[in-house]
């Protein structure tokens, strides 16, 4: 004889599943947003090594740093030459961004030169 399952307890067993299946999706983003950060870590990594050999194309592509993470990867207060460092950018280049953050009022000069500081 079949035990007959009440429909309720159907309904329930689908939305612990569907929400187990919801947890694993964002558990699974959550695992390939942190790969995904070390793989572009490493890929600056390498970039900036070839800028600094002198390699022709990764200088050229030097206008394609994201600019917003480097925001984020420097100290409270930076240097130019610390932004170049990270970059491999041309001084020109780290020259001209500084000076947007500055109308963008993200950075302000200090007194010592080629030193600024993240405005919070």
């Amino acid at each position: 004889m079949k035990r007959k399952t009440p429909t309720g307890s159907v309904s329930r067993q689908l939305d612990l599943l569907k929400t187990r299946e919801e947890q694993i999706r964002r558990q699974r983003i959550a695992v390939l947003r942190r790969e995904l950060e070390k793989s572009r870590q490493k890929t600056r990594s390498l970039e900036k090594e070839l800028r600094l050999l002198g390699d022709q194309e990764s200088i050229r592509a030097a206008g394609k740093v994201r600019w917003d993470d480097v925001y984020a990867q420097l100290a409270r207060s930076f240097t130019a030459k610390e932004m170049q460092e990270l970059t491999g950018a041309t001084p020109n280049l780290v020259g001209s961004i500084v000076h947007r953050w500055k109308e963008q009022g993200r950075v302000v000069g200090t007194e010592e030169r080629g030193r600024y500081r993240k405005i919070a």
